[in-house]
């Protein structure tokens, strides 16, 4: 990778950032497709100083991570029609303006799709942050009712509303009912940190509904422990790793208008991580 006075600046913000493998996916990409950019991760503590830091360097444009998606919404100047309806950002574009997008939705529904999902009676999401957020658009239309948990109940209440918009019959369910609920759905979410790393489940697998589907978004490891567990009870299970990497090549086509090569992205991605897409 040539680093000249014209390369282009583009990072994730969040914190903390330091298991991110996004840099090594994106330039790998532009490598690959001949853009001048490179892609770094800073993990900042006051992201819209750091957004209009990007802004003032005539940076190209960042992505944003847990757990500033929300906040994101807020800090930049427009919003895409996905971002405006999920109160989310994912992904910034710098012009004369900060543009605010979010590429999360079409990572969750290519995840669907690779579980082979088409719809179901109902569905329980664990997690009501700005992900959630991306995964209850992308379930719209897709699911009848869907319960939603949280260790913060007034966190659910607040994604509600969401709901209500995407025409999705939604319940908050206290975070101590969340195993009990999970016996019963044909769909689970995860939709938190939890698992990162090999860091804790976020509930019981042998809780799970025999058969159902589950989608992990954690991506490290690639085969969460939900996953390895779900796939032993039947399930038909998918970790984080393809809704990274397709919400990644859709940043890079917002920032520069090009075709990335997504099989190179995967294959960067699971040699990292050791693994598949779970």
């Amino acid at each position: 990778m040539r680093i000249d006075s014209s390369t282009r600046l583009t990072c994730l913000l969040g914190h903390p950032v330091h298991h991110s493998i996004s840099p090594a996916i994106h330039n790998a990409s532009y490598s690959r497709v001949g853009v001048n950019a490179v892609y770094l991760a800073f993990d900042v503590l006051d992201f819209p100083k750091a957004l209009d830091g990007l802004k003032a360097l005539g940076a190209a444009g960042c992505n944003v991570t847990i757990p500033y998606k929300e906040v994101a919404r807020d800090s930049v100047d427009w919003l895409s029609d996905e971002a405006e309806l999920t109160g989310a950002v994912n992904t910034v574009k710098f012009e004369e303006k900060a543009l605010g997008y979010n590429t999360d939705i079409s990572g969750v529904i290519h995840s669907l799709e690779i579980l082979g999902f088409r719809s179901v009676e109902s569905a329980l999401l664990i997690g009501a942050g700005g992900a959630a957020r991306s995964v209850l658009a992308g379930l719209s239309g897709r699911v009848d009712r869907v319960y939603i948990t949280s260790r913060r109940i007034e966190r659910v209440e607040g994604i509600l509303p969401l709901c209500n918009r995407l025409g999705l019959d939604a319940v908050a369910v206290e975070w101590e009912e969340r195993s009990r609920i999970a016996g019963k759905v044909d769909l689970l979410i995860n939709a938190t940190p939890l698992g990162t790393l090999g860091e804790g489940v976020p509930l019981d697998p042998g809780s799970l509904k025999p058969g159902c589907y589950v989608f992990d978004l954690v991506y490290n490891p690639p085969e969460t422990a939900l996953v390895r567990e779900a796939k032993r009870r039947g399930c038909r299970a998918v970790g984080g790793l393809p809704m990274l990497v397709k919400q990644a090549a859709e940043a890079e086509r917002i920032w520069f208008g090009i075709d990335p090569d997504e099989d190179l992205m995967m294959e960067v991605a699971g040699s990292l991580l050791g693994g598949g897409d779970g």
